[in-house]
């Protein structure tokens, strides 16, 4: 069945790809992959407010559970360079009025098209399924919006809340024909900071009359290393990066104040609590030791850590296993970069697999304008997701057979700021 629509999803990752648009403004994304859907025996819409995204349901034949497949849909401000005949040329303008090339630099495409050809697999195959599955459409992955906008619409409703919910993103990283699994944790709270370290203004002549912010954020730069270093746990991942120090306006003027921006990355919710304390108790204390003012800290909780069910991931990688081989099945670790996923998995059991699509021949990056996934992973991923989805509804309908959602996952997950500031 992968194999007979293989040829209408590889359409379909053709003209997303030729057609990718920016986070929220999936427009013709939606239009077209609205039309799809509706051609697809079985699958409904279904109604809500879901921005530039879609909501759909295929009802099987038997009773059982209802299982969850989400898919992005947005593409990235990356002019591409790949040369292909169906190659993004369109453009977009930013806040600001910035022109960009627009393309799906992600692989959101790669991912689309294995969504509408599994669920073409499913739908035929309907009368002998148990159960349903709901295909979320989301946009605005990459501004880390995207899920929370899907989950504040009541994506999971009561009447709508699924046993689990599965995903997959393609990696350059891993051969094409295999797939990776990473149980626990596998990406990162996605988090950052703006620093305002203020000082008294003067002249460079004669620092001893002003208070030099630009030396005191240099201080305050070394002190967030030795932050990470001497104050976390040694056996915790944590990532502080400074990414932005702006201030001061000529070489002989000491500035009223330098800004600082960083990203912060953590996996348990614990420490994602801790850090912002840490940041702010530093930058006061060595603020106080030079007799400037205090810092103002402006903190962005964003996109939270994915954490892939171990029991889900056991249970997929026995199909993974019988599809492609034992050989082609493989483990990645765990990483820092994020994925708003994950916001999913705060309410059921998630899990997101890596589909592998890399090439002996080159290496490639994601996010890069020359990223070419081969085509022929479309097939696999097909494949694999219609399976592992049919292995979950054979199963038991309240998820008896996974264990509850660890607590530690669910710390700190009130109160979360969505500034959309956060990127993968």
């Amino acid at each position: 069945l992968a194999a007979r629509n293989e040829p209408a999803s590889i359409a379909d990752r053709r003209w997303l790809h030729e057609h990718a648009e920016l986070s929220g403004r999936e427009f013709h994304t939606q239009e077209y992959l609205r039309a799809r859907i509706e051609e697809i025996p079985g699958l409904e819409l279904v109604e809500g407010e879901w921005g530039t995204g879609l909501v759909a349901m295929l009802e099987g034949g038997k009773p059982g559970p209802l299982v969850a497949w989400r898919t992005d849909i947005d593409a990235l401000p990356v002019s591409e360079v790949t040369g292909l005949p169906f190659a993004c040329l369109r453009t977009d303008t930013l806040r600001g009025g910035r022109k960009v090339g627009v393309m799906h630099a992600c692989g959101h495409d790669i991912h689309m098209s294995v969504a509408l050809g599994a669920m073409r697999v499913l739908s035929d195959l309907r009368e002998q399924m148990s159960g349903r599955v709901m295909l979320i459409i989301q946009p605005a992955e990459e501004t880390g919006v995207g899920a929370a906008a899907m989950l504040a619409a009541g994506v999971f409703a009561a009447d709508r809340l699924p046993r689990c919910v599965l995903a997959l993103h393609d990696h350059p990283t891993i051969p094409v024909g295999k797939v990776g699994s990473c149980p626990g944790y596998s990406s990162a709270n996605v988090d950052g900071f703006r620093l305002t370290v203020k000082g008294v203004g003067g002249h460079g002549a004669y620092p001893h009359t002003a208070v030099d912010p630009v030396s005191l954020a240099a201080r305050i730069v070394l002190g967030l290393n030795d932050l990470v270093a001497r104050q976390i746990d040694v056996h915790t991942p944590v990532v502080i990066t400074v990414g932005s120090i702006h201030g001061g306006t000529k070489n002989n003027v000491i500035p009223g104040e330098v800004v600082i921006e960083a990203t912060v990355r953590t996996h348990d919710g614990e420490t994602r609590l801790l850090i912002p304390e840490k940041v702010e108790q530093m930058a006061r204390g060595l603020a106080a030791a030079v007799g400037a003012p205090e810092p103002v800290l402006e903190y962005d909780f964003g996109t939270p850590a994915g954490y892939n069910h171990p029991d889900l991931v056991a249970q997929a990688r026995a199909v993974f296993a019988r599809e492609l081989g034992a050989e082609n099945e493989i483990l990645y670790p765990p990483g820092m970069g994020g994925e708003d996923f994950s916001r999913y998995g705060k309410v059921v059991p998630g899990f997101q697999f890596r589909l592998g699509e890399g090439r002996p021949e080159r290496v490639m990056s994601l996010h890069s304008g020359d990223f070419d996934p081969p085509e022929e992973s479309i097939a696999i991923g097909m494949r694999v997701v219609a399976a592992i989805i049919w292995d979950q509804l054979l199963r038991p309908r309240d998820g008896a057979d996974l264990a509850a959602i660890p607590e530690a996952h669910l710390t700190g997950i009130l109160g979360e700021e969505l500034g959309g500031q956060q990127v993968e």
